[in-house]
């Protein structure tokens, strides 16, 4: 995966500022694709954190593992979920779908059942999108390797990249309960694998990695109390958000 500075940005609306450009794909052919607007945001503090997109090139047939990652920032019932993307060179690829606020536009899951936020699939490196929940937020965030084939890994990076071209050329409105982060990586991972069935878990996002080992999706050699122990990511393992971020948060998993 080679890296650019992107340039562009969209005008006329005030977005907040990590919403202010958006992933945009353009294939090559079938297997080689251009992703415009990687985020890279550095979040040594939340407020006020220094801006970095960058463009990337890379090949579907390179993604050799997907991770699940789980953020909850208060209670066990809700959490984030998004997927990143393990690629041959060692790379990770973040991608989380999320609601794309304008500037003093707040969060609210009430408001997200009414036309309030447009839908939005952040394409991020992962020491933004992780490194901001684990290391400022100071969130419990989970990481788990999904365990599906080399084919389904690639075939779910594939379908986000189209889902990714729907959306930029026909946008969606989020829905907290029909169109949201959860929902979404359901349906795709539905178009992948066979073993994704529905269930209640997948309406209460908090509950997504035991819908997953319920599926083995997960690994199923421990039990999934301890499984989830030892996917957690320990802010003091991994303290600074350095270039071998990816790597770091991998190594030092641990039961806790």
């Amino acid at each position: 995966m080679t890296e650019k500075k992107a340039n562009n940005a969209d005008e006329g609306i005030p977005w907040l500022q990590e919403y202010s450009r958006v992933a945009s794909i353009k294939w090559q052919d079938s297997d080689n694709v251009h992703i415009s607007h990687v985020r890279n945001f550095n979040y040594s503090a939340e407020v006020h954190p220094i801006q970095d997109w960058y463009d990337c090139q890379l090949k579907v047939s390179d993604v050799i593992a997907v991770d699940l990652v789980l953020s909850y920032w208060s209670g066990n019932a809700i959490a984030h979920v998004f997927l990143s993307f393990g690629l041959k060179n060692g790379q990770w690829l973040a991608i989380s779908i999320e609601t794309r606020r304008r500037q003093n536009q707040s969060w609210s899951a009430f408001g997200g059942f009414f036309k309030n936020y447009p839908l939005v699939y952040v394409v991020a490196d992962e020491r933004d999108l992780i490194g901001v929940r684990v290391n400022v937020r100071k969130e419990r965030v989970y990481l788990y390797p999904l365990n599906i084939t080399l084919q389904q890994s690639q075939d779910l990076l594939r379908s986000y990249l189209l889902r990714i071209e729907k959306v930029n050329q026909h946008p969606e409105w989020y829905n907290t309960l029909l169109n949201n982060c959860t929902s979404n990586i359901f349906h795709h991972g539905k178009s992948v694998s066979s073993a994704v069935k529905y269930d209640w878990r997948i309406l209460v996002s908090g509950y997504a990695d035991q819908y997953c080992y319920k599926n083995k999706l997960l690994e199923n050699s421990l039990p999934f109390e301890d499984l989830k122990r030892r996917s957690r990511i320990i802010h003091s393992d991994v303290p600074t958000i350095g270039q071998t971020y990816s790597m770091d948060i991998r190594r030092n998993r641990r039961v806790v």
